[in-house]
C-alpha cells in the first residue's frame, strides 16, 4: 500500500507547505480514531512511528507495516533485536513501550541465528503499547521532528533517569500537553484506551466538527467505491454551501477587521477547518479531465478563498489556480486568470517572506497568456492586469509600512528604502512589458478591453512618467485604426483619465489628436471625442487658443444629422463658455454660434437653452449623399459657384453662362436629388463652411469601402465578378484520349513557345460553370490550332490572334492535362485496389518459418507494406516504427535487422500507409498524429508533419486509414469520442469531420472499401455504421445479433464489394454482412461450441487479411488462440488451420464444413483426433528440442509481401514478427 500513497508522516512534517496547527491536530485525532479501530477488533501494530504512518496528499491517515511477526519483547542489554526490527531507518529512534523490553537475554551461540529464539519472545501485544508508541509520534510530530527517545534514552527512562519534560514543555496547548504525557506514562496501567482519549478531550483539543462531520465526510473519498478527480470535485461542488455551515466559517471582509475593538480577538477556531477541505480539493486539481470539473474546482477555491487566512491563499490555493491558468481549454484560463486576480485581493497582510511573490513568482507565471493565440484568453489577462498591478504596489507598501513599524533607526530606514525602490523598478519592468504586449495586440479587443477595465489605475501604478512613456504612448496609435471605430472610441473615453494624471506634460499633443476625432468616419466617434473636449476642458488640461480653436472647429457641427453630436458640441460649448471670461466669450465664441442661431443667446453656459436656439439641422439623407459622393471636390466647387453666382443677382448682375453646362451628368443628378430632399441655399452655406472636415470624412470613408472591396491576401472573390461577363464550356474529354496522352511531350512543348512568344506564364486556373451555347459553335473547338500547324504557321496564328484568344487556348491546353491527369490517377487506384498482384496464382502458404523478428520491445500493434516494393513496416506500444526488407530474408543471412526505424514519445495505435506509398500515417496514445517520410535508399524516417488532438474535443485516434487515390491524399482517423476526421495531407485543414457519437459505443475499428466511396465502422456495443465519404452522410447502421459485444476488426469482402467482414469478441466468430440488405449472409465459426451460440470459447479474431487466387476469394484470420486459418469462402471444405499455435499438441487435425443455420450460410470448425507419431518419430533426436514455429501469443496483424517471392508477415502482442512463405 506504501508506494500507493504521498507521503509518511516524516516525510509530510518536512515537506512545504507545512503543516499547520489544525492539520496537526486533524492527523493526532486520526491516528487515535484508527488505534481505537484496531484495538475494538483485537488488532494490535506493534511499531507505530513516523515511518509507518502514511499521509495522502488531502492528510488522510493510515496505518501501515502491522508488525505482529516483529517480536515483542526485546532484551535491554543486547540491542541487535531492536537493531534489526524496529531500527530499519538507522535514526536510533526507539519508541517501544518499556514494558517490551526484557531483563533476561539469551547468549548467542556461534551455531545459532543472527537473532536467537529466546530473544525473540513471541508474548501477545498489549494496546497500552501502541498507545506509548503513538505517544512518542505524535510528540515528535508537535515538536518538529525533535525525537523524543533514542535507544539509550529510553532505556533511561524505564530505570528513571531521563524524562522527556523538556519535549513536553514545548507544547504550548495545556491540553495536548496533558495527551502525550498521558500517553507516554511509564506504568501501562495509566495509559487509557484510544477512545477514551477522544472523549476526553472532544471539544477541547479537537475540535467537535472532527466527530460530527469532518470523520465521516471525508472517509466518502477514501473508501470503496473510490471517486475519481471529477466525481470528488462534483459532489464538493454540491456539498461546499453545507460544508461553510458545518464548520461555520466567518466571511473573511477588511470591513469587518477594521471594525474591532482594540484587544478584541477573533476567534478562527472553527473557520479554521476550511483548511483541510482546501487540501482535499487541491489534491484533484492535477487528475481533473473535464473542463466544466476545472471550472467548478476554481469556483471551490475562491470560495474557500474568501473564507480562509492570507498564509492558505498565498500558500495552499494560489499554486493550484496558477496550474490551471495553463490548461489546454480556453475557458478554464479564462476562469483561472479572474480567480488569481480575486483571490489576490482578498489577501490583506503580507508576509516579509512573500513581499516578492509578485516579481518572482505571479508575474513570471502569467507572462505567457501575454502571448496566447487565444484572443479571449488575452482579453482576460487584458481585463486583470490593472487589477493585478495595484495587487502588487499594495502588497509592497504594506511591507514597507510593516517595516517601519518594526525598525527605528536610520541605517536600516535607507536601506530598506533602496531595496523598496528596486522592488517597485521590477515590478514596473515587468508590467511594462505585459502592458506593452497587450496594448500591442493584433486583436482591437484585446487593447480595448485594458483600456475599459482599469487604464487609470496603471497610471498610478506607473507614475507620470512612465504612464506618458507607456501608456500615452501606445494609446495614440490608436487613432492609427481606421477599421474599429470601437477602439477609436474606447481612446477618447480613457484620455480624459489618463490625461489627468500626467498633467499639462501632454497637453501640448491633445489639441491635434481631438480634431482628429471631429473628422472620424463613425459619428460614434465624433461624439466621444467632442465629449473629450468638455471632460479635458473642466479639468483645465487644455490652453485658451486651443480651447478657442475647438470650438470654432465644433461649431459647424451644430447642424450635424446626429442629435448625438449636436447634444455632446453643445455640452462642450457651455463649458468652454463656463471657462473663459464673458470678454472671451462675446468675441471669440458668439460670432462662430450666430449662423447656427434661431435668435440671440445671452445663457449660452446652458446647454439645453443652446440646443433649444439652434436652426434646423441638415436632413440626414442630404448629409449622407454629400459624404458618400466619391468626387466630394466637385460638390464644393459647384456650391461656391452657386454661392457666387447668388451673389451675383443680389447684387443686380445677370450671369451670362449656364454653370451646368461643364458638370458631369451624374453631379446634376445629385443636386437634383438633394434639392427634392431639402437642400436650400441655407444649408449649402453649412455644407461650404463644413468643407474641410467632410473632405476628410469622404477621404476616410472611401478608403474604408476600398479595403473592405480588396480581395484579402491576394484571393479574388467570384461574387464580386460581373456576371454579364460571357463565359464558354468546354469538354474536356472531347480530345482523343489516346493521342493526347501518347502527346503529352508535345503539349508542354506549346506552352513552353506560347511563353516565349510572349504569352503569360503558365498558372493554374479553375474553370467556372456556365450555360452551352444554344448553336454549339465556339471560338475554340476541340483542337488546338497550334499543334496542327508548323511553327511558322503558329507564329502567324499568335499574331493574328489576340492575346485573350491565345491564353484562352493555353488556359484549355492545362485544363486538359489535369483532367488527364486524373484518369490517369483514377485507373491507376482502380488497378491497385481491384487487380492486386499478391498473392499470384496458384500460391498456398505452406507455414514455413522463413524468419523470426523480435527487435521490438512491446506489442506489434500493425504491419503496413509499401506498394511495389519488397519493403513492410511494424509499430508497436513501445513507441518505435521499423522498416523491414522481406528480400534479405530469401538468403542465408544470419541476423535479420530492420533497416529503418524511429521512435516516437507514446504507444503507437495504429499506422497506415499514405502519399502513394512514399509516408506512413502514425497515431499514438498522447493524442499525436505523425506523418514519417519512408525513403527506401536512405538509413531513417524523416517525420514531415504532425497534428496534435485535443484530448477534451476528440481525445485520441484509435485507428487509421488512408483514402490515397493519386489525386488526393486523405489520412482519415477515428477518436475516442466517436469522430471520423479526414486529415488533408496536400492542402490545410481537414476535407471532412464526421460525428458518429457514442450512443452506439466507442469506434474500435473501421475499414475503406475499394472504391474509396464509403467506409463501415465498428464500435464497443456490437453496432457497425456505415458513412457515405462522396456526400458524408451516415448510410445506415446495424447490430450483431448477440448484442452488446466489442467489435474486434472490420474488412472489405475482396469480390462482394458490398459486403463487409466483421470479426467479435468470442468463438474465432467473423460474420459477412450484406449492407444494402443489413442481412448477415455468412459466418465463419473457429470454435468448438455450437455454430451460432451466444456462450463459448473466449478467443476472438484479431487480424484478418483477404485477397483472391485464381479468382477464388480467400480469408486469413489469426486472433487469441495464436492460430492462423485460410478460409477458402468459395468452397468452405478446403480451409485448413494454416500455422498452428506453439501451445498446440503436434497433429492437430481440424475440418471445416458448412450448414444453413436461419438462412445464414455457417462454416465451422471440428477438431478430429490428433494424429499419432510414427514409431521413428517417437525416438527422441540427438540435440535440443527444436522450438515450436508458430505464434506464443495473440497474432495483431497479417499482411502480405512480395520480393522473388510472395511471403506472409504475422505479428503478435508478445513483439514478435514472422515471416512464412
Amino acid at each position: 500500500m506504501r508506494e500507493y500513497i504521498k507521503y509518511s508522516l516524516y516525510d509530510r512534517i518536512s515537506t512545504r507547505p507545512f503543516l499547520t496547527n489544525i492539520e496537526k491536530r486533524w492527523i493526532t485525532f486520526q491516528i487515535l480514531y484508527a488505534l481505537h479501530q484496531c484495538h475494538k477488533v483485537g488488532v494490535c501494530h506493534g511499531d507505530i512511528k513516523l515511518e509507518n504512518i502514511t499521509v495522502t496528499s488531502w492528510n488522510w491517515v493510515l496505518l501501515v507495516d502491522f508488525a505482529s511477526f516483529k517480536p515483542t519483547f526485546v532484551p535491554v542489554d543486547n540491542p541487535a533485536d531492536y537493531s534489526y526490527f524496529f531500527d530499519t531507518s538507522r535514526r536510533r529512534v526507539c519508541y517501544l513501550a518499556p514494558e517490551r523490553f526484557s531483563s533476561t537475554s539469551t547468549t548467542i551461540t556461534e551455531s545459532s541465528s543472527l537473532i536467537a529464539e529466546a530473544n525473540c519472545d513471541s508474548g501477545d501485544l498489549t494496546p497500552a503499547m501502541d498507545i506509548f508508541s503513538a505517544g512518542c509520534a505524535l510528540l515528535e510530530l508537535w515538536n518538529e521532528l525533535h525525537v523524543p527517545f533514542e535507544y539509550s534514552q529510553l532505556l533511561a527512562y524505564c530505570s528513571g533517569k531521563y524524562s522527556p519534560e523538556k519535549h513536553l514543555n514545548k507544547l504550548d496547548d495545556p491540553n495536548l500537553r496533558s495527551l502525550i504525557s498521558s500517553m507516554i506514562e511509564k506504568d501501562p496501567t495509566k495509559r487509557k484506551r484510544a477512545d477514551d482519549y477522544l472523549a476526553e478531550y472532544r471539544g477541547t483539543l479537537f475540535p467537535e466538527y472532527f466527530f460530527s462531520f469532518l470523520q465521516s465526510y471525508m472517509l466518502i473519498f477514501s473508501s470503496n467505491p473510490i471517486l475519481s478527480a471529477d466525481d470528488k470535485i462534483m459532489r464538493l461542488k454540491h456539498d461546499i454551501n453545507d460544508i461553510f455551515t458545518f464548520l461555520g466559517p466567518m466571511t473573511k471582509s477588511k470591513d469587518n477587521e477594521s471594525e474591532k475593538s482594540d484587544g478584541e480577538k477573533v476567534d478562527k477556531g472553527e473557520c479554521e477547518g476550511l483548511v483541510i477541505i482546501t487540501s482535499l480539493v487541491t489534491s484533484c486539481i492535477r487528475g481533473l479531465h473535464t473542463c466544466s470539473s476545472k471550472l467548478y474546482s476554481l469556483e471551490i477555491l475562491l470560495d474557500l478563498a474568501s473564507h480562509a487566512s492570507d498564509e492558505t491563499v498565498l500558500d495552499r490555493i494560489l499554486p493550484y489556480i496558477m496550474y490551471l491558468a495553463h490548461d489546454s481549454s480556453t475557458r478554464v484560463k479564462i476562469s483561472a486568470i479572474n480567480t488569481i486576480t480575486k483571490c489576490l485581493d482578498l489577501v490583506t497582510k503580507i508576509s516579509r517572506s512573500d513581499a516578492n511573490i509578485f516579481p518572482e513568482y505571479i508575474l513570471p507565471e502569467l507572462a505567457p497568456l501575454a502571448t496566447d493565440p487565444n484572443t479571449c484568453v488575452r482579453a482576460a489577462y487584458a481585463k486583470n492586469i490593472a487589477t493585478l498591478a495595484e495587487i502588487s504596489l499594495r502588497y509592497l507598501e504594506q511591507i514597507q509600512n510593516d517595516w517601519y513599524d518594526n525598525n527605528s533607526t536610520n541605517k536600516q530606514k535607507d536601506e530598506h528604502t533602496f531595496n523598496y525602490e528596486l522592488e517597485l523598478q521590477a515590478l514596473h519592468e515587468m508590467i511594462s512589458q505585459t502592458v506593452s504586449a497587450l496594448l500591442t495586440d493584433t486583436q482591437s479587443i484585446v487593447k480595448q478591453t485594458l483600456m475599459d477595465s482599469g487604464i487609470t489605475k496603471l497610471c498610478v501604478f506607473f507614475g507620470k512618467t512612465k504612464a506618458n512613456d507607456v501608456l500615452f504612448s501606445h494609446m495614440i496609435t490608436f487613432l492609427n485604426d481606421k477599421e474599429d471605430k470601437e477602439l477609436r472610441g474606447t481612446f477618447f473615453e480613457c484620455i480624459v483619465g489618463v490625461a489627468a494624471y500626467i498633467g499639462w506634460h501632454c497637453s501640448g499633443i491633445l489639441t491635434p489628436l481631438l480634431l482628429q476625432g471631429l473628422t472620424d468616419s463613425s459619428e460614434f466617434v465624433t461624439a466621444k471625442s467632442i465629449n473629450a473636449m468638455s471632460s479635458l476642458t473642466e479639468l483645465g488640461l487644455i490652453t485658451k487658443p486651443s480651447l478657442c480653436e475647438l470650438v470654432t472647429e465644433c461649431s459647424y457641427f451644430l447642424v450635424h444629422p446626429s442629435l448625438w453630436v449636436r447634444q455632446a458640441v453643445a455640452g462642450f460649448i457651455s463649458t468652454a463658455a463656463k471657462t473663459l471670461t464673458i470678454l472671451d466669450v462675446q468675441c471669440k465664441i458668439m460670432p462662430k454660434l450666430k449662423i447656427y442661431m434661431k435668435y440671440p443667446l445671452i445663457q449660452i453656459d446652458k446647454p439645453e437653452l443652446l440646443l433649444e436656439s439652434l436652426v434646423t439641422p441638415i436632413p440626414r439623407n442630404v448629409y449622407d449623399s454629400v459624404v458618400s459622393y466619391n468626387e466630394i471636390d466637385s460638390i464644393f466647387d459647384l456650391l461656391k459657384e452657386r454661392r457666387s453666382l447668388r451673389e451675383c443677382v443680389n447684387t443686380g448682375k445677370v450671369p451670362t453662362t449656364d454653370f451646368h453646362r461643364d458638370y458631369q451628368p451624374s453631379l446634376k443628378n445629385l443636386f437634383r436629388r438633394l434639392e427634392a430632399n431639402g437642400l436650400n441655399e441655407t444649408m449649402e452655406e453649412y455644407f461650404l463652411k463644413m468643407s474641410h472636415h467632410l473632405k476628410k470624412i469622404n477621404k476616410y470613408k472611401l478608403h474604408l469601402d476600398g479595403r473592405q472591396n480588396r480581395p484579402a491576401e491576394g484571393r479574388l472573390e467570384t461574387s464580386s465578378i460581373n456576371s454579364s461577363v460571357k463565359s464558354h464550356i468546354y469538354n474536356l474529354g472531347d480530345a482523343q484520349k489516346g493521342d493526347y496522352m501518347a502527346n503529352s511531350s508535345e503539349v508542354l512543348t506549346r506552352q513552353s513557345e506560347s511563353t516565349n512568344s510572349g504569352g503569360p506564364p503558365s498558372r493554374s486556373t479553375s474553370s467556372r460553370p456556365s450555360s452551352p451555347p444554344p448553336d454549339g459553335n465556339n471560338h475554340f473547338n476541340s483542337t488546338d490550332p497550334s499543334s496542327n500547324v508548323s511553327l511558322h504557321e503558329r507564329s502567324y496564328i499568335q499574331y493574328r490572334k489576340s492575346n485573350c484568344y491565345i491564353e484562352l487556348a493555353n488556359l484549355k491546353a492545362r485544363q486538359q492535362d489535369h483532367y488527364f491527369e486524373a484518369l490517369r490517377n483514377k485507373e491507376w487506384a482502380e488497378q491497385a485496389t481491384w487487380r492486386p498482384q499478391l498473392p499470384p496464382p496458384g500460391w498456398r502458404l505452406r507455414g514455413v518459418l522463413v524468419a523470426h523478428l523480435h527487435e521490438h520491445k512491446g506489442a506489434v500493434n500493425k504491419l503496413c507494406v509499401l506498394p511495389d516494393t519488397p519493403y513492410f513496416a511494424s509499430s508497436s506500444s513501445d513507441g518505435s516504427v521499423r522498416l523491414w526488407d522481406c528480400a534479405k530474408m530469401e538468403g542465408k543471412n544470419i541476423a535479420n535487422r530492420s533497416k529503418q526505424h524511429y521512435k516516437l514519445g507514446s504507444n503507437i495505435n495504429g499506422m497506415a500507409v499514405c502519399e502513394s506509398g512514399q509516408g506512413l500515417g502514425v497515431i499514438c496514445q498522447d493524442g499525436s498524429i505523425n506523418i514519417l517520410r519512408v525513403d527506401s535508399a536512405g538509413n531513417k524516417m524523416i517525420p514531415v508533419q504532425s497534428r496534435q488532438l485535443n484530448a477534451d474535443d476528440d481525445g485520441y485516434a484509435v485507428d487509421v486509414q488512408c483514402l490515397d487515390s493519386g489525386s488526393q491524399s486523405v489520412l482519415v482517423y477515428a477518436t475516442l469520442y466517436g469522430s471520423l476526421i479526414g486529415w488533408d495531407l496536400r492542402a490545410p485543414g481537414n476535407a471532412f469531420k464526421l460525428d458518429n457519437g457514442l450512443k452506439s459505443g466507442v469506434i474500435t475499428t473501421f475499414c475503406l472499401d475499394y472504391h474509396q466511396s464509403w467506409l463501415m465502422l465498428g464500435t464497443s456495443n456490437g453496432t457497425h455504421a456505415a458513412w457515405d465519404l462522396r456526400f458524408q452522410l451516415p448510410i445506415m447502421t446495424f447490430d450483431h445479433p448477440s448484442g452488446s459485444v466489442r467489435i474486434k476488426k472490420v474488412l472489405s469482402h475482396p469480390t462482394e464489394h458490398s459486403w463487409v467482414m466483421s470479426s467479435i469478441q468470442g468463438n474465432n466468430e467473423i460474420s459477412m454482412w450484406n449492407i444494402e440488405t443489413s442481412f448477415r449472409q455468412k459466418v465463419l465459426w473457429g470454435s468448438t461450441s455450437p455454430p451460432l451460440s451466444k456462450q463459448g470459447t473466449v478467443n476472438s479474431v484479431c487480424a484478418m487479411l483477404g485477397g483472391c487466387i485464381d479468382r477464388s476469394p480467400f480469408l486469413l484470420a489469426g486472433g487469441t488462440d495464436q492460430r492462423l486459418r485460410f478460409w477458402n469462402l468459395e468452397s468452405p471444405s478446403e480451409s485448413y488451420l494454416a500455422i498452428p499455435g506453439a501451445s498446440d499438441p503436434a497433429g492437430t487435425a481440424l475440418s471445416y464444413r458448412s450448414r444453413l443455420i436461419d438462412g445464414t450460410l455457417v462454416i465451422y470448425e471440428e477438431a478430429g483426433t490428433i494424429r499419432k507419431l510414427d514409431r521413428g518419430e517417437e525416438i527422441p533426436r540427438p540435440g535440443p528440442e527444436p522450438p515450436a514455429t508458430g505464434h506464443r501469443d495473440c497474432i495483431s496483424d497479417i499482411a502480405m509481401c512480395k520480393a522473388s517471392q510472395c511471403f506472409l508477415v504475422t505479428s503478435s502482442k508478445d513483439g514478435v514478427i514472422k515471416v512464412w512463405k
